[in-house]
């Protein structure tokens, strides 16, 4: 009998608990506010937009050929293009077809030719690298140095899909700029998902990391040599090598030629000799034949040849407290200032008092026709601070994935 009530009693608590956890279940369920349905533009989208104004035409057949007509239409999306009217796509595609299609040919030769002969590798390149993924209106971008990089389109690494190419857009006193290229007076053209700016030609992407387009300059190999030199026993991005060929910097080196270091290189092993002792004749000799092939650095000591190197890099302070001036900035020959300014290099990450190089631009209407720099040093030792002859760019602007850089006719020493 006590068997059967025990049993009576679970029973029945069973039952109690359950009734209380139907009352639990039956209160009024919790109301979210509801997540409205998001409202997109109407409208033409941005190829359509250019595709609708005749003087766009060409750049609207490239856009075609590109296959991203869907993308650039898309409403749900929000973009900024630089794009180019007829008479910029006319010299582009002279330019790309080698002379094939002449300046004054046919409208129709100049559509033909993007339609047909273009790469579509090549058009998706320029008009991905052209877009950026917001809209920014020209009013958005600052005033800064060197310019404002923004991510294109462009995917540097499939599996890391925010590590996009820069484009570089720098708005000027007189004339602004996307990399080395100005801007037109056609500006904010708006379109249901973006807006539209004019450049005066086509922009198009760099295609090679900076190792390797400074690799295969034929008057560079001595300042390769010290980049190998200046890398003993360094690991990882902190060798120059590694960040030269790290596709997501942006870095500008000035690169000087063999002939100018090639002198630097002798005065350095002279110089060390006299100080063991060597007789000035010995020593001469002995400098001359070290000199003579780029191999010479490696007799030189790891520091000395590594600042030198560092001095050629450009940089700017950063708010890391481990390397405070990092090699991110892109400096084209545009971006300089037509007064001399000091810029800091990555000299500074060991020398933060130091005040780097002295750079000045020299313009003739919307172009670079003089860009020099000038270093602390001078050779021979001993002159007063930035009073040596300064370093002439002799090439501007060779544009790598991973910055830019210029080849200057001097060296410019640190100290």
């Amino acid at each position: 009998m006590i068997k059967i009530n025990n049993i009576r009693r679970a029973a029945s608590l069973m039952i109690l608990s359950g009734f209380f956890f139907l009352s639990s279940c039956n209160k009024a369920l919790e109301e979210f506010a509801v997540i409205p349905t998001p409202v997109y533009p109407t409208g033409l989208g941005i190829a359509a937009t250019i595709a609708a104004n005749p003087n766009d035409s060409l750049y609207s057949r490239l856009i075609v050929r590109s296959g991203l007509t869907a993308t650039l239409n898309d409403l749900t999306k929000t973009y900024t293009i630089f794009a180019v009217d007829n008479a910029g796509m006319k010299l582009f595609v002279t330019g790309a077809s080698g002379g094939l299609v002449p300046p004054n040919a046919p409208d129709a030769s100049f559509s033909a030719f993007i339609a047909g002969s273009l790469p579509v590798a090549s058009a998706a390149g320029i008009v991905q690298y052209n877009t950026i993924g917001q809209k920014f209106p020209f009013s958005s971008f600052p005033t800064i140095f060197p310019n404002y990089p923004l991510p294109s389109l462009i995917i540097l690494d499939p599996t890391q899909p925010f590590a996009r190419m820069t484009i570089s857009p720098a708005k000027g006193a007189l004339t602004s700029y996307v990399n080395t290229t100005p801007f037109t007076t056609i500006l904010d053209q708006p379109a249901a998902n973006g807006i539209i700016h004019h450049t005066a030609s086509v922009v198009t992407p760099p295609t090679a990391t900076l190792k390797t387009m400074i690799a295969a300059e034929p008057t560079l190999s001595y300042f390769r040599a010290a980049i190998a030199r200046g890398d003993s026993g360094a690991v990882g991005l902190s060798k120059f090598d590694s960040l030269l060929n790290y596709g997501v910097t942006n870095m500008t080196v000035l690169a000087p030629i063999d002939a100018a270091m090639q002198p630097v290189l002798f005065g350095s092993i002279y110089g060390a000799l006299l100080a063991q002792g060597v007789p000035a004749a010995t020593a001469n000799t002995q400098a001359t034949a070290l000199a003579a092939t780029p191999a010479g650095f490696n007799v030189l000591p790891v520091t000395t040849v590594k600042g030198i190197v560092a001095y050629h890099i450009l940089a700017s302070l950063t708010s890391s407290t481990i390397t405070p001036y990092q090699p991110n900035i892109r400096a084209f020959s545009v971006n300089f200032s037509s007064t001399p300014t000091f810029i800091k290099t990555l000299v500074n990450g060991s020398v933060a008092v130091h005040p780097g190089v002295s750079a000045q631009a020299t313009f003739t209407g919307a172009t670079v026709s003089s860009l020099k720099f000038t270093g602390l040093g001078t050779f021979p030792p001993g002159g007063a601070p930035f009073s040596g002859t300064p370093a002439t760019a002799i090439a501007m602007d060779k544009h790598a994935v991973n910055g830019v850089y210029h080849i200057i006719n001097s060296v410019l020493l640190p100290q």
